[in-house]
């Protein structure tokens, strides 16, 4: 028999001090970029789409991805191996375009954020996962990677020599997890992230 792997708590009040105070720099960002933003139609609507299409990527991708116990190749796995990244950039672009890009100041916060994610972030997070992966799954791993891009999608889905397993998004992954893997709840950072394209709307319709 196998024994079940324990669940990882992936919730807010259960990260490390240091991944908590990262997440709270980053909503004071936005706050700060809400605040000094001048939002205006013609991006505001582009933007508040984007951000919606980059919320709805990491949906999908929390259905699918099945932490450390197999390699997640189903869903949008099969276009990028980042989606959660791909879903994250996709909501930057959003945040800039509803500010409006009017203050030198949301310039450079969105200069900045844009800088952390490729220079910092990303190669961070790639070499880590990359390496981590590629030690629980070895040549399974080796050839998603060669045949996967690492953020912006391919055009055909992957398919894995390894399995051919068809496997559909899953309510339970993407709320808290299954009796045999970890759960990614997503659904706080999905619900924040509408509430700050409505936050920038609100700033749009009121008087500055």
């Amino acid at each position: 028999m196998t024994e079940s792997p324990a669940k990882t708590n992936l919730g807010f009040f259960n990260k490390p001090l240091i991944e908590k105070l990262k997440l709270l720099a980053l909503f004071a960002l936005i706050g700060l970029m809400i605040y000094l933003s001048h939002p205006i139609p013609k991006l505001f609507y582009p933007g508040a789409v984007l951000t919606a299409i980059g919320a709805l990527i990491r949906v999908w991708a929390g259905g699918h991805l099945t932490r450390d116990r197999r390699l997640a190749v189903s869903g949008p796995y099969q276009y990028t191996r980042n989606p959660f990244y791909l879903g994250r950039f996709c909501v930057l672009i959003g945040f800039a375009l509803m500010s409006g890009l009017q203050n030198l100041w949301v310039w450079g916060i969105f200069g900045f954020g844009m800088a952390f994610f490729f220079l910092g972030y990303m190669p961070r997070k790639e070499k880590r996962e990359g390496g981590r992966l590629e030690e629980l799954f070895g040549d399974q791993f080796r050839q998603y990677r060669a045949g996967v891009p690492s953020l912006f999608p391919r055009p055909t889905p992957y398919k894995d020599p390894f399995t051919t397993e068809n496997r559909r998004w899953s309510r339970d992954l993407f709320f808290g997890g299954t009796g045999e893997f970890s759960g990614n709840k997503e659904l706080p950072t999905t619900i924040a992230t509408f509430i700050l394209i409505a936050l920038f709307f609100v700033r749009m319709v009121t008087p500055q």
